[in-house]
Formats: C-alpha cells, sequence, structure tokens
C-alpha cells in the first residue's frame, strides 16, 4: 500500500515530532485498493489494537440470503464496548490497520455486529445453541463486510470450501445426551485447518468435550455446560516437531504437594498429542516438551474443514497445560496438541446465518447431437458424507423417522426381489428406479437443486405406483401390509417433492410475490457440437447485421466445441433436460465471445458469454419460429441490491429470486480452469424450498420486474443462489444490440445451417 500526499514540502527528517506528525495527517489523501479478507486470513477490531487478533472463519450471509459477514470467534472481537471513547472501536481490519507517515494506508473490511458480540469482557464461551434437547457451545460473531470489500470461502493451502458438514445430524448427537468420551475409530475424522498464527495444519477429531460456559441471565451470570469436539494434531510428512525444555521449579510444587516428582507432573500431559519426557538432573529436572500443535493463539476463528473442503467446526481455542517454571510467577500455559471447536451447524444456528459459496458453471448434462465423438467417462462420483447428512435431516422429524423406519424394515426384502425376482426386477428397470435412485443420491449435494420432472418419460410417482403393485403381488406379508398402510402418504409426498429440500422441510409454503405480467418466455434450450446444453437468453444482432443469439460461452464454446461448430436447437420440454429424448434441430453457428475479465465504466466485470449466428428459419420446425419470433428483452438495466429479479430456465423453470450482491467476486472452475470473477450478480431465491438456478440454465437471461435484462446467468452455488455476470459489459464488448424478435425478412435474408460450415 502506498500513500499519496500533498505537494508540500515535508522534512522527514522531523517525523518524530508530534506536532509534524498531526500536520502529516491533516495534509494526507489515503490510497488504497478495494479491502479484501479470506477465511484463514487475519483480522484485528479497532484502529489502535485495543483486542486481540484472530482469524477470520467463513464468510456468510442472513438465512435467507440478505448481507455479507464474516464469521469468527466471538472471544476474538470482545464484548460490545471495549474501551469507552475510544474512536473507530467497532472498525475491524484485514489483518489490522495499517499507516505510512501518520496517514492511514487500508480500509476497514466492515464494523462488528453489536447484537452478536459477548456481553462479559471475558474470553470464556458465553453462548449455546439448543437441538433437540442437547446444548452444543458457540464461541461466534458476525462482522458486517463493507460493500467495497472483496471477500470470499477461498482458504489458503486449503482452497474454495465446498459446503457444510453437519456432524451433529450426521452423528445423530442432538437424540440424546452424548458421552464426554474419545471417538470410535470410524468416526474420527480427518480435518485440517488454516489460521492467521500457525497457517496450514493438519489433525483428527478424536473427542467430544463438555466444556464451561457463561451466560449473562438478566445480571447474572449463569454457568453451564455445552458441547465442542477436541482436534489432536497430526504431523505431516516432512514436517519437523517443535522442542522446548522448561526448568520444574520443584520447591514451588512441593510446597503444594510434598509427594509430587516430576513423573507425575509429566503424566499430567497423558493423552495431550505431545511426547513429555523428564530431563534435567535430580536437583535441577526439566520437562521437555516435543510434537505438533493444530493451533496457537491468534488462530480463533480458524475454519476447520475435512479432506473434501466441507467445514465441520470453527476453532475456539487450544487446551492448556499449566506447569510452574522457575523464574517465573504465573505459571506457564504449554498449548497441546489438542485443540477444541465449536460445531459448524450450531453455530450457524446460533447466528441464523448460513455459508456463501462460490459458483460453478450451470451447463447442464450432455445431449447426443450428431456428429458429437461418443467417449466413455464416469459419473460424477456420490459424496456420501452429504447422503448421510441428508438421511440425519430427514429423520429429525416425526414423519422422516417414520419413513425411515419404514424403509429400514423392508430394504433387505425389496433389495432381494429387485435383484431376483424377475417380476420386480423388469418393473424397477423399466421404470427408471436406478436413474431416479441414483439422481437422489448426488442431488443429495446440493438438496434445493430440482429433482427431475420425469426420467426417460417416467414421472416418479409412476415408477412409485408401478412398484406397489408389483411389491403387493410378490412381496411378504408384512411388506403387503405396510404398503396398504402408507401407500397414499408416500404418492402424495412423492406428487409435491420438486427438490431434497421440499422432502426435509414439509411445512406449508408462504404465499411468494407475484409473478412478472406478462411471464418471460423461456428462451431457446441449446445444445452445441460437444453435447454441452444450456439455454439462449436474448436475440442480438451485430454491427454487420447479422442475428445471432446470446448465450454462455461455457456451453456454445464448451467441452471442446469451436467457432464455426453447429449448435442445437432443442424442443421446449417442461422436465428439463433430463425429461426424455428431445430431437435437436440446427439452429446456426457458434461465434467467439469472451470468457473472463472486461472493462467497463472504469471497473473490471467477469463475463460468459457467446453468439449463436442463426441460419435461415424456412426449414425450421414451427415450435422454434415461434420461439425465435416472440418477445425477447429489449430494454437494459443497471442492477441494484435489493432488486427483484426472475429468469426462466429449462432446469429449474421460472423463479423469482432477490439480487443480493451486484459486485459478487467469485472463483469458478469452469472447464477444469479456476477464474477470477469480479463483479458479479449473487441472486437468492425467493422460494424457501426451490434453488434460483441449477445445471442446464446456463444463458437465461435475468430479468428486472419491468423485464429489462440485467445479467445473463452462468451458474449456481451450492446454496441454490444463482451466478450471473452483468449484461451491459458483455453486450459492448460483442458489440451487439438487442432485438426484440425475427421476422420473415430475417428469413429470407439468412443462409440455411450446414453442418460444419461457419
Amino acid at each position: 500500500m502506498q500513500c499519496t500526499l500533498t505537494d508540500d514540502p515535508i522534512d522527514h527528517g522531523k517525523q518524530g515530532d508530534p506536532m509534524m506528525t498531526a500536520a502529516i495527517g491533516r495534509r494526507a489523501v489515503p490510497h488504497s485498493s478495494s479491502p479484501s479478507v479470506d477465511a484463514g486470513k487475519q483480522v484485528t477490531r479497532g484502529k489502535h489494537g485495543q483486542y486481540d487478533h484472530g482469524t477470520a472463519g467463513l464468510i456468510v450471509r442472513e438465512a435467507g440470503g440478505q448481507g455479507r459477514y464474516v464469521l469468527t470467534c466471538a472471544h476474538v472481537l470482545g464484548p460490545p464496548v471495549i474501551l469507552q471513547g475510544t474512536p473507530d472501536a467497532d472498525l475491524v481490519f484485514s489483518p489490522e490497520l495499517s499507516t505510512c507517515c501518520g496517514a492511514e494506508c487500508n480500509n476497514p473490511i466492515g464494523t462488528v455486529v453489536p447484537r452478536t458480540l459477548q456481553p462479559l469482557n471475558d474470553k470464556a464461551i458465553q453462548s449455546k445453541a439448543t437441538i433437540g434437547q442437547v446444548h452444543f457451545a458457540v464461541d461466534a460473531s458476525l462482522i458486517r463486510l463493507d460493500a467495497k470489500t472483496n471477500a470470499s470461502n477461498d482458504v489458503p493451502k486449503i482452497g474454495k470450501l465446498t459446503g457444510v458438514r453437519d456432524l451433529i445430524a450426521e452423528w445423530s448427537l442432538s437424540a440424546a445426551e452424548p458421552s464426554e468420551t474419545d471417538l470410535p475409530a470410524d468416526r474420527q475424522i480427518p480435518v485440517q485447518k488454516y489460521g492467521a498464527k500457525t497457517q496450514h495444519t493438519h489433525g483428527r477429531i478424536t473427542a467430544l468435550k463438555r466444556v464451561q460456559i457463561k451466560e449473562f441471565v438478566g445480571s447474572q451470570v449463569v454457568l453451564g455446560q455445552a458441547w465442542v469436539f477436541e482436534v489432536e494434531a497430526v504431523t505431516t510428512a516432512g514436517q519437523e516437531q517443535p522442542v522446548t525444555e522448561y526448568k520444574l521449579d520443584m520447591e514451588r510444587y512441593k510446597t503444594q504437594d510434598p509427594s509430587i516428582t516430576p513423573e507425575k507432573i509429566r503424566d499430567q500431559f497423558t493423552n495431550s498429542g505431545l511426547t513429555v519426557t523428564v530431563g534435567g538432573s535430580t536437583g535441577s529436572p526439566t520437562l521437555v516438551v516435543r510434537g505438533a500443535k493444530f493451533s496457537q493463539r491468534g488462530d480463533s476463528g480458524a475454519p476447520i474443514v475435512d479432506d473434501s473442503r466441507k467445514v465441520v467446526g470453527i476453532l475456539t481455542n487450544g487446551v492448556l497445560q499449566p506447569i510452574l517454571v522457575k523464574g517465573q510467577t504465573a505459571p506457564e500455559e504449554i498449548l497441546t496438541g489438542r485443540s477444541q471447536g465449536v460445531f459448524i451447524a450450531a453455530a450457524l444456528k446460533h447466528l441464523n446465518v448460513e455459508l456463501l459459496l462460490p459458483g460453478q458453471g450451470t451447463a447442464g448434462r450432455a445431449v447426443a447431437v450428431p456428429g458429437m465423438p461418443i467417449v466413455r467417462g464416469g459419473e460424477r462420483p456420490v459424496d456420501w458424507s452429504a447422503v448421510h447428512a441428508a438421511w440425519a435431516a430427514l429423520e429429525s422429524s416425526d414423519a422422516g423417522r417414520q419413513l425411515g423406519s419404514l424403509v429400514r424394515r423392508h430394504m433387505d426384502e425389496v433389495r432381494r426381489l429387485v435383484h431376483h425376482n424377475r417380476r420386480v426386477m423388469v418393473t424397477w428397470h423399466r421404470h427408471q428406479g436406478p436413474a431416479f435412485v441414483n439422481t437422489a443420491l448426488r442431488n443429495a449435494e446440493h438438496p434445493m437443486w430440482p429433482l427431475p420432472v420425469a426420467i426417460d418419460g417416467v414421472r416418479p410417482v409412476d415408477a412409485l405406483r408401478a412398484m406397489r403393485d408389483v411389491l403387493l403381488a410378490e412381496g411378504s406379508a408384512a411388506l403387503r401390509a405396510d404398503i396398504a398402510a402408507h401407500q397414499q402418504h408416500v404418492l402424495d409426498l412423492a406428487q409435491r417433492t420438486t427438490s431434497l429440500h421440499t422432502l426435509l422441510d414439509l411445512p406449508d409454503l408462504p404465499n411468494l410475490p407475484h409473478l412478472p405480467d406478462p411471464v418471460p418466455p423461456p428462451g431457446v434450450r441449446i445444445v452445441n457440437a460437444q453435447g454441452v446444453p444450456g439455454v439462449a437468453g436474448a436475440l442480438v444482432r451485430d454491427s454487420r447485421g447479422r442475428l445471432c443469439l446470446l448465450a454462455s460461452h461455457h456451453v456454445v464454446l464448451g467441452g471442446g466445441a469451436r467457432a464455426g461448430d453447429v449448435v442445437w436447437a432443442l424442443p421446449p420440454s417442461a422436465g428439463g433436460d433430463d425429461a426424455g429424448p428431445a430431437e435437436p434441430v440446427p439452429l446456426g453457428h457458434a461465434r467467439p465471445g469472451h470468457l473472463g475479465r472486461v472493462r467497463f465504466d472504469d471497473e473490471d466485470f467477469f463475463v460468459d458469454g457467446a453468439l449463436i449466428e442463426l441460419g435461415g428459419t424456412r426449414n425450421q420446425p414451427d415450435w422454434l419460429r415461434d420461439a425465435l419470433a416472440r418477445g425477447w428483452p429489449t430494454a437494459v438495466a443497471r442492477p441494484e441490491p435489493g432488486d427483484g429479479v426472475c429468469k426462466h430456465g429449462p432446469a429449474t423453470g421460472l423463479t423469482e429470486g432477490t439480487l443480493l450482491d451486484v459486485a459478487y467476486p467469485d472463483r469458478p472452475l469452469i472447464d477444469g480452469r479456476e477464474w477470477t470473477a469480479p463483479g458479479q450478480l449473487l441472486v437468492g431465491s425467493r422460494d424457501p424450498v426451490l434453488a434460483f438456478s441449477a445445471p442446464g440454465d446456463s444463458g437465461a437471461a435475468l430479468l428486472d420486474e419491468q423485464l429489462r435484462i440485467v445479467g445473463l446467468l452462468w451458474g449456481a452455488t451450492a446454496n441454490g443462489d444463482g451466478v450471473a455476470c452483468p449484461v451491459e459489459p458483455l453486450l459492448q464488448h460483442l458489440d451487439v444490440t438487442l432485438v426484440a424478435g425475427t421476422t420473415p425478412a430475417d428469413a429470407d435474408r439468412s443462409e440455411p445451417v450446414r453442418e460444419g460450415t461457419p
């Protein structure tokens, strides 16, 4: 960072003079880039170091989609008032305020949220979240990010966080009071963390611990207990284990306990994660401490993640063991190899926030088109931890527990019939049973993403009815009895289940805002020469008068497709690209676009757009001619936070949302490459059980309430939020203008599409 000063001459030899320093401060003009903070980086409250340094844990938002915050430990930020009358005490910097020649050289990343701070000026944990009947300790507060602050959950040495792993649900800890014990081997999860002090360290969750918490109730401090998990440090290959030797003050020890020996002091470190031996001589014994540490002071708040980069908790403290050392009045507190973490689900519930995740491109599953190379490849693997977490969430309700009980009761029999009874086997495969199961398993990682309306023309409820009939004929008496008793409830559930989230959260939905009138058309479903599907969101004309469709670059030219390749149109389908066979129709040829950053109004924006030059419409089917001729967006609007928007995409249909951020910094992975994506539009769904966008929606026009286009959708987060690039920079860069629709004259001027000709 640098400071830009006035042109007045300054005698730098007098910088120690207080009056001169004050004069410099008055004349100085701060020069700073936009403040930034990533998960795992240092944060400091106050301009003048009034409180501790700590670590930014996570970038989160309010449940329901508002605001951006940093979640860190409450004891890092301190109580609401840390020094009465101190100016700017609620500002937070990363890593801290820096100055040059008396001038401030960096901007604060945000301000503390007072309601989330600890009431007591004490580093003890002062909050809890009750899940089920069990109390879980919460040491967590929020920093409200400034609108100009760049922030992401891209953790140094670890990478982008992929989601949340709820160990409370996965291990059913809320069902009954846990035991304070070491965990069995199958629950000892390998984890890692990046903190401001010790940076990247590895460990293993080995135990559950009940810790004391202080709660301020009325005017009284009430002591209680709540649960955390404990992590033991793990030494990685090539890592040196630090060794420290302490001279024991045996005289002071003897005054407290005449029978004490150095060996008994050593034994206090049993199960500490450290190797501790007695050294020195009989007259002057020492304690030699060797071993890795998972954390130290300054790491509080650091995200603790598993091997799939899912957050399991935030670091709250290291475990201390005091010893008496010669020459020191106060005991020496030795950080052991063990640290404690707050369960992430408890912290998120207590603060009513959710993790803000980066977006990924929303091209759908590949569709076969003429000329497309056929390649055999594996499916994306199932995330079984997400499946277990979803199942635990389902069984947290009375209805879910009843459903789970039925499944467990008859699973073995149904599996045996599917594999060995020919009639059941044929029904299962003919009605797409394996496809429905695989889709549900893979959607467990993104429960708000939509389930297919149908697979190869078979709806889920039709598959269930067919299986009901065959199992009533072939199943045991117990299975037939349960089917008869519960069939209507299960069929009703299948009828109204649009995503796994609706299955986990079954209350009646609130009234949703009214959709725009007229409702925007769905656009034209497209697929490139390599089978990558998406949608065209706008009709445009280039500087030479050629008529083109505007779509996402990673769809038009994704998967190895090239400029000049044929782009195909797919018939409209209510069920999205999973809803059955669709014959592609030649639409036009791919034209170069832009994937990356562009400059617009003196700011950088990421854009993901390309053109499809249309061929003649004379020989096209009626549905395609009608789609090209109808009302495309003709006006552009600049987005503002809080604006209502909508989009019509093949995967999620017509959805409404709210612009959460118009300067969202993302780090997407598109076609195997990671991009830096500043200036994006982040859209939260107004429907609590339906994602705003999902794979297959890439290229959909993002429209405001007057049906003006504000962005082109290209991605979705794991939470189901939509991510779009603003449309103005894209239109300017491609040098195109919006068109309302095609006309017969356009068809006369256009050449028909020929495969392999640009």
